[in-house]
């Protein structure tokens, strides 16, 4: 038996990045027998609150916690988006879904290396990412993540090497327990891609101190510690301060 693990990132590129610190990589173990259980549950969400499944349907925690694209229509109720977000995340404990994540504190790797490793920090997040969760959690893993063009193909050969013999963008451990190659997906079609980007959304909110509203910060904070008391793996950025 299997968990796939479904990988998405957040902080790295985008409207808005420059304004986050933290370049995080968030991955999400499903149990192989959860998955279309997953897929389903994703699927009442948007019955529930939509009454209908729109054509492309996935779940963007920016969307919901802002009001955008098919959220829309609830754009002047705060209070509806939010009760959208806390039955997606719910799904973590009800189909008992582990968390892990890493991040990369973007201005601290620049400075410590005066810039020439900027561009390795989405596959420094991998690494150390791919390493927790081979210490951290029993089990044979696969590899599904979020599409990403311009890492992609270094991203593959980095899988090969860690498996092979350890050896990382820095020194690191050989990945006993991550089966295959690592498969990039579009995250419409992933429901698990598209869990692990409400965890990472979740967590830059929190981290970034975004919400000033009494309601909203209560909110993150119940979304967060759900997510934290899923996530056995060890947190701090990286570099350290």
């Amino acid at each position: 038996m299997a968990h796939l693990v479904y990988i998405d990132e957040t902080g790295s590129v985008g409207k808005g990045a420059k304004k986050q610190k933290l370049l995080t990589l968030a991955a999400v173990l499903v149990h192989e027998d959860k998955v279309q259980a997953l897929a389903e549950r994703f699927r009442e969400v948007a019955w529930d609150h939509l009454k209908h499944l729109p054509a492309d349907f996935e779940l963007h925690g920016n969307e919901i916690w802002n009001g955008t694209g098919v959220w829309e229509p609830f754009k002047e109720s705060p209070t509806k988006l939010i009760e959208v977000y806390e039955q997606a995340i719910a799904v973590l404990d009800d189909l008992e879904v582990n968390v892990s994540h890493a991040s990369v504190h973007k201005e601290r790797l620049h400075k410590r290396y005066g810039g020439t490793a900027d561009g390795n920090a989405y596959l420094l997040a991998l690494q150390f990412l791919l390493e927790k969760i081979d210490f951290g959690y029993s089990g044979h893993k696969i590899l599904i993540a979020d599409e990403q063009k311009e890492h992609q193909l270094r991203a593959v050969k980095m899988v090969a090497d860690l498996q092979d013999w350890g050896a990382g963008v820095v020194p690191g451990h050989k990945l006993k327990s991550v089966i295959d190659s690592i498969h990039f997906v579009s995250s419409h079609a992933s429901p698990g891609v598209q869990l692990a980007d409400l965890v990472a959304y979740a967590l830059q909110r929190q981290w970034n101190s975004w919400d000033t509203h009494p309601d909203a910060k209560a909110a993150i904070g119940r979304i967060t510690d759900l997510i934290g008391a899923r996530t056995q793996t060890w947190r701090a950025a990286w570099p350290a301060a």
